[in-house]
């Protein structure tokens, strides 16, 4: 019989514990795309704004055999949790995963969600049996995404080539970047860009609803960025009545700076055709590249069927290194 125990995220003791199963669970994938202990720490430890995070861990005896992260959405899609879901390899076949899901299904009905969401690497050659297991208890695939890196070093000589092709695109536009604080002028236009993302990406089957992003919303996501120690580089299109119109961030752990991440990069449809998503990709990593001498990986993700941002990856050098499948269930009552 599995124990289940909340993890007290003030507890560092029982955090990194949770944490040493949850990275022990995905031996599949390459370690440099995991994210460290001390990029992951200071994260784990309190909620993303407009979430309650739950973490908790499957015990065999005093043995940690499974981890899991539930995280709900408060101010928008109130029917789904997001989750991971994770047996340590070491104690899998013997229930650990599916005590791990039944837990998590029962917190998600308690919670009045109906619908849960869950994530697998699929990493070429290397089969986890996630897949399997997802499917063989009822979840069902809603999305693909390519996920791609790109080693700077071996890819920077490209970017002076890309940018003069954006510079002959751009016309009236202009690209603006800053870190971790969105400039005054920009934040109510750049807080409305925001808003569409998800009725804008493709999200496949996911059928999520857009975020309403207030001023107050941004705000507060920047200051927990801060507090958690990420470096986020935002670069922005800017139209010529001075709004912006898409947007390509870029975030780091000050606390291990080696590898970076892509949170969102979209132009709104009005404004396409003069090549501003190349154009915020490449200024961000510009800036990345300035503050962040040690940093040597950036990695992101589009769907499979985005071919113009598939495109604008491969042309600055991100190479496909897995593929993250995104699962969801339906919960009966």
């Amino acid at each position: 019989m599995f124990r289940i125990r909340d993890v007290d995220t003030s507890d560092e003791g029982q955090l990194r514990q949770w944490y040493d199963v949850w990275r022990a669970s995905q031996p599949h994938r390459r370690a440099d795309l995991i994210p460290s202990w001390d990029a992951a720490g200071r994260a784990l430890s309190t909620s993303p704004p407009g979430f309650a995070l739950q973490l908790f861990t499957a015990f065999d005896g005093d043995t940690p055999v499974g981890a899991c992260l539930v995280n709900l959405p408060v101010d928008d899609n109130p029917t789904v949790v997001y989750a991971d879901v994770m047996a340590h390899p070491d104690h899998r076949r013997r229930g650990a995963g599916t005590a791990v899901l039944s837990e998590l299904e029962r917190r998600a009905r308690a919670a009045g969600r109906d619908r849960v969401l869950t994530e697998v690497f699929l990493t070429p050659g290397r089969d986890s049996g996630d897949a399997a297991f997802a499917e063989a208890r009822g979840y069902v695939e809603a999305n693909r995404e390519g996920v791609k890196a790109v080693d700077l070093d071996a890819a920077e000589h490209l970017w002076d080539d890309l940018e003069a092709q954006v510079a002959e695109s751009l016309g009236d536009y202009r690209v603006v970047t800053w870190r971790d604080r969105c400039p005054d002028q920009y934040v109510d236009s750049f807080g409305t860009a925001l808003s569409r993302v998800m009725s804008l990406i493709p999200q496949g089957d996911l059928d999520l609803e857009d975020r309403d992003w207030t001023v107050e919303r941004v705000r507060g996501a920047e200051e927990r960025r801060v507090q958690i120690g990420l470096a986020t580089f935002e670069s922005v299109a800017v139209s010529p009545d001075g709004t912006v119109v898409g947007l390509t961030g870029v975030r780091v752990s000050t606390h291990d700076p080696r590898v970076a991440h892509i949170g969102v990069t979209m132009v709104l449809p009005e404004h396409r055709g003069h090549r501003l998503g190349l154009a915020t990709k490449l200024a961000s990593h510009r800036a990345l590249r300035a503050a962040f001498q040690d940093c040597r990986l950036v990695t992101t993700s589009n769907a499979e069927v985005n071919a113009h941002m598939s495109a604008i990856n491969e042309a600055m050098g991100y190479q496909l290194v897995e593929t993250l499948v995104e699962y969801h269930r339906r919960l009966d009552g």
